[in-house]
């Protein structure tokens, strides 16, 4: 009304287009009621979908800590702190290349797999088919044959040529230096993104006592100062075997101006070895968090006898955080399978359930992505142009205590009220008239949501996602504008990582998964059929 208004109004043939503009508003007005009381709103996100979603979109330091980085690292030489970098990228990219068995999407995986889910032989050798036959060989000349999806060595960045074995590096000054500078803000932004889970999905949950094992120079405390309350924080521990990363964290801390009090915490400790679990319950922490450390203990012993204290300082939740590879991914899955069998415990997320990891047996592995801006010191570190780095990891959160059951819903006393009250009070009403849901009781809900594992695949009138289930299982659904419109909208507005949930129109499983089901049932060996015959001779 307010816009034809402001429409000239002097001559007659003005007023017929007002009058038109005005029958044609009318018009749509009755087609778009209609069209609401045949197949209901279509919310622009339900507050269910809102609640579960874990895409925040790209993260950035705190300008704080920008800023202490920056007159860091300034001093420094540049073309010692590019050599020391990639003598870390070399360190990440040799453990990164080891593959678990039966991971990734090559023959040699798939006959892994075969093997372990069948138990069927490995070939010894490999045959070409007809259809590639060897070419003639020259005079000194011989042909190597590789299996498809074993990935040879890298070669070194800092010596090229030379092929990298599986190692760690002793991080020094200039080491600490160059992780400070060039991986500081991948790290700081996958531990963001799921400590912002965390508060989302506990609303009543603000950690006093943390304690940080590999805390490097302090990422974590940067990620849990920003995400919970400044007042929230009582008491910190760093734990890194690193002297001068230990040197570096209390550097950053004291470098920050006074009038940036957000980021300090009165109650710091830094320590080199982590102590044994207390025996007083009273003494644990309320959140101990390892990011990005067990990749680096040299054993599997180790990190099992690691995961056993770090779980004995937790008085409520263990957050643990490694790498996006298939190898850091079985170790954050291995250790979280090693504390739910010691049982009083559930987990959080990124699984809606406490049964073991269902990419087992398949080439699949669970991980996930952040995308962080990098400051300009990264950027000269690395020598990219590009501003952005997308980081893959894998997470586990953990919980103390039994695991939340889903009850039905009391019944309301107050019903539906009209699309007007709705509008004027938005935070008490859905658009449809409908009572909103608490966060407490989205909070419970979330716990039987399935999650989106892989990116979805979203397609001219459907959408196709893959989902780990309550049930425990990896499923592939598909949503369709006809079956559900406000099922197909919030599954074209998903991302990787959500907590999903609407029920789709159809369900599949795909076959490596099918397997892998199969595999983990017992099996139970059916009589064979008896022939006629056969029955006759033995009459």
């Amino acid at each position: 009304t307010d816009r034809l208004s402001r429409l000239p109004q002097d001559t007659e043939d003005d007023m017929q287009v007002l009058r038109s503009l005005e029958s044609l508003d009318e018009c749509v007005r009755d087609l778009y009621e209609e069209s609401v009381r045949v197949s209901g709103t279509i919310l622009r996100g339900t507050d269910e979908v809102r609640f579960g979603r874990k895409y925040i979109g790209m993260v950035n330091l705190p300008l704080p800590i920008v800023a202490a980085i920056d007159r860091y690292v300034t001093p420094l030489s540049k073309r010692t702190l590019r050599h020391d970098y990639l003598r870390i990228a070399d360190s990440l990219r040799s453990t990164g290349q080891l593959t678990p068995r039966g991971k990734g999407k090559g023959r040699a995986a798939a006959q892994q797999r075969r093997q372990d889910i069948y138990g069927e032989e490995e070939d010894d050798a490999l045959e070409l088919s007809s259809s590639r036959r060897a070419p003639k060989l020259l005079p000194g000349e011989r042909v190597e044959v590789i299996a498809t999806g074993v990935r040879p060595a890298p070669d070194s960045l800092v010596h090229p040529g030379t092929l990298l074995k599986p190692h760690t590096l002793e991080y020094g000054r200039g080491e600490t230096a160059a992780y400070l500078a060039a991986c500081t803000p991948g790290t700081y932004g996958a531990i963001y993104n799921i400590l912002a889970e965390l508060s989302q999905r506990i609303p009543d949950f603000t950690p006093r006592n943390v304690l940080d094992f590999g805390s490097g120079p302090g990422t974590a405390l940067w990620a849990i100062q920003e995400v919970w309350p400044t007042e929230g924080l009582e008491k910190y521990q760093g734990i890194d075997v690193s002297e001068d990363m230990l040197l570096c964290a209390e550097s950053i801390l004291a470098d920050i101006p006074v009038s940036d009090e957000g980021h300090r915490v009165r109650d710091i400790k830094f320590t080199r070895y982590l102590p044994p679990a207390p025996s007083d319950p009273k003494e644990r922490h309320d959140m101990v968090v390892s990011a990005f450390a067990l990749g680096e203990l040299p054993s599997d012993s180790m990190r099992k006898t690691t995961v056993e204290t770090l779980w004995g300082h937790t008085a409520d939740t263990l957050v643990l955080v490694d790498r996006g590879t298939p190898d850091s991914a079985r170790m954050i899955s291995e250790a979280r399978d090693q504390i739910l069998a010691l049982g009083g415990c559930f987990t959080v997320a990124p699984l809606p359930n406490d049964l073991p990891d269902p990419t087992i047996l398949t080439p699949a592995w669970i991980h996930f992505s952040q995308r962080t801006q990098r400051p300009s010191f990264t950027m000269l570190a690395k020598q990219s142009k590009s501003n952005v780095e997308d980081l893959r990891y894998s997470y586990a959160i953990l919980r103390r205590g039994p695991r939340p059951s889903l009850s039905p819903l009391p019944e309301s006393t107050e019903e539906a009220v009209s699309l007007s009250v709705a509008e004027a009070n938005p935070e008490k009403y859905l658009p449809t008239g409908e009572l909103r849901k608490t966060t407490q009781r989205l909070a419970l809900e979330a716990y039987h949501w399935p999650r989106i594992i892989l990116p979805p695949m979203k397609r001219k009138g459907h959408v196709v996602i893959d989902v780990s289930t309550v049930a425990g299982k990896v499923e592939r659904w598909t949503f369709t504008k006809t079956h559900d419109k406000q099922a197909y909208r919030d599954a074209r507005k998903a991302s990787w990582g959500d907590l999903f949930p609407h029920k789709p129109k159809s369900v599949a499983v795909r076959p490596h998964f099918a397997a892998a089901e199969q595999a983990k049932e017992p099996q139970v060996k059916k009589n064979r059929k008896v022939r006629r015959s056969e029955a006759r001779l033995s009459e």
